[in-house]
């Protein structure tokens, strides 16, 4: 580095220091200008145009990181997190090859390789690192962790409760790790882990991300034991913690939707057909809907690929849009989205899901808040398919309620938020409905539990492919599914998981009402 340039990026560094987001970019832009391999700073300038808000120019950024060859492995490794950022799988996939990173990293960085690559859907690489950081490191605690999830993923329930066991055997205070067990362990009156969560649920100075892991994997040991009482008291102070440590914008959302609605009426919505031998099936509704078991049934037939929930079609819009966006859409986007170029999203998202495909005809797409954009979606891809799983709204409520999400659920801590996104999302929904004739196919998840071979063919014949016999074994080893349903679905189609919430009616009032008067119980 030449001393002019030594200088530029002592301003730079002090400029992001400072948070002086344009300074800084300018600088590093004037280092790459005169040095296109400095890889620093592309990476400097990612996230310095990601924090004013340019998307395209932080990506391009980080793909001009992504050509610079012989990078040390933990500059190679940051390259590979903005990769992931960016939801660039296959570029990240590639890149990995590429360099031979896997490789190159200790223990602890290969596990985070591998979470990126199970986000992927590249689970039998990533079972195979963490195995091996497994060998190289059995003490690691982190290890243990993403080994019990990829095994839960893949219904392997007994292998993952030991491997979250063995996690907290070195960690006793590996909070995350509870709430993972919680959903698989086998519960009973001799085998559970209630003392010890209620010991660390006591600790003084207990950080917010953890006290809700806690609180929601002492509610679902308590719910396994038949202690409703305790249990819904652990449930509510989950919430509470969930909520401080996750606000939820109801106003922000509803403006949202309201844009939306406005710019995709009937004639909008129309988009321009191409063709792609790929079609794509998006699998929406409410979290906790039955979309999980749709998908399983789908995947059942050997022309559909499951790709899981990814976040493909929203990066499609970030890039059209310029917006950089942590969520499935944001008002920002919503104001934008009428003068986006739908053909290159449409081509854009396809490119990107095609490795998923695995080279079949169809692959689904699952993430549930794609209800959001199924305006946008019909007008980019309209080929696809869209499947809308419908739920009773006191099950479905109060399972959310009861489910640890990741960033996509803020208004499923509180009863009355809960209620309020519930009428929200069926006001939008008889919307896309009126928009959208004839493109959002509707299926009743007590239908589909109750005669599913039924179902299953009218969903059939609505995608394009004969039944087949093999969609309604559910239960089958073969496949992963990483989603909160990822234990429940393996038991097969079970006809008998409405009601839970009456286990908790007396403490569900402000819900129930307001489901009420929304018309909505």
């Amino acid at each position: 580095m030449s001393n002019k340039q030594q200088a530029l990026w002592q301003q730079a560094q002090r400029h992001t220091q400072h948070q002086q987001w344009r300074q800084a970019a300018a600088a590093y832009e004037a280092i790459v200008d005169h040095d296109r391999g400095f890889l620093p700073a592309w990476l400097e300038l990612s996230m310095a145009k990601e924090k004013l808000d340019g998307y395209r120019d932080a990506y391009r950024a980080v793909v001009e990181a992504s050509h610079i060859a012989d990078v040390p492995p933990m500059a190679a490794m940051v390259v590979a997190r903005r990769l992931r950022r960016f939801e660039d799988l296959p570029r990240l996939q590639d890149y990995v090859e590429r360099t031979g990173l896997a490789g190159r990293v200790p223990p602890e960085k290969l596990i985070d390789l591998a979470s990126f690559f199970a986000s992927a859907g590249a689970y039998e690489k990533t079972l195979g690192w963490i195995e091996h950081a497994l060998k190289l490191r059995p003490d690691l605690a982190e290890a243990h962790n993403m080994h019990g999830l990829v095994l839960m993923f893949a219904g392997r329930s007994e292998e993952s409760a030991t491997a979250f066991e063995r996690a907290l055997k070195i960690r006793p205070t590996f909070a995350s790790v509870y709430s993972m067990l919680s959903r698989v362990a086998k519960i009973t009156p001799e085998h559970h882990h209630v003392d010890a969560l209620r010991r660390l649920l006591a600790q003084p100075n207990l950080s917010t991300k953890d006290e809700g892991h806690l609180a929601y994997a002492l509610h679902n040991e308590l719910h396994e034991l038949g202690d409703h009482e305790g249990a819904w008291d652990a449930l509510a102070r989950g919430c509470r913690a969930r909520r401080i440590e996750q606000p939820y914008d109801h106003a922000g959302t509803m403006a949202m939707f309201d844009t939306l609605r406005r710019h995709f009426d009937a004639t909008f919505s129309r988009g321009d057909a191409f063709d792609d031998p790929l079609t794509p099936i998006f699998i929406v509704g409410l979290h906790r809907s039955g979309t999980t078991l749709l998908e399983r049934i789908l995947s059942g037939h050997p022309d559909v690929a499951d790709a899981g929930e990814t976040y493909t079609f929203s990066a499609q819009l970030r890039l059209a849009a310029d917006h950089v966006c942590n969520v499935i859409a944001d008002e920002t986007i919503a104001a934008r989205a009428r003068d986006l170029d739908y053909g290159a999203i449409g081509r854009g998202f396809l490119e990107s899901m095609r490795g998923r495909s695995r080279g079949r005809a169809f692959v689904t797409e699952k993430q549930n808040p794609n209800f959001i954009l199924l305006g946008p979606i019909a007008k980019a891809l309209p080929q696809a398919r869209l499947l809308h799983m419908r739920r009773d709204p006191a099950d479905t409520c109060f399972s959310n309620l009861r489910t640890l999400f990741t960033h996509e659920a803020a208004y499923s801590y509180d009863q009355i938020e809960m209620a309020d996104y519930c009428k929200a999302y069926h006001d939008l929904m008889a919307h896309w409905r009126e928009a959208l004739p004839g493109r959002v196919f509707d299926i009743d998840y007590d239908a589909m539990v109750r005669e599913p071979e039924a179902q299953a063919r009218r969903i059939a014949a609505h995608c394009g492919f004969d039944f087949r016999e093999d969609m309604l074994q559910v239960g089958r080893e073969s496949g992963m599914v990483a989603t909160a349903s990822s234990h429940q679905v393996r038991k097969g189609i079970v006809t008998n998981r409405g009601g839970v919430w009456r286990a908790y009616e007396r403490h569900l009032g402000p819900m129930m009402e307001r489901l009420a008067g929304h018309g909505l119980a």
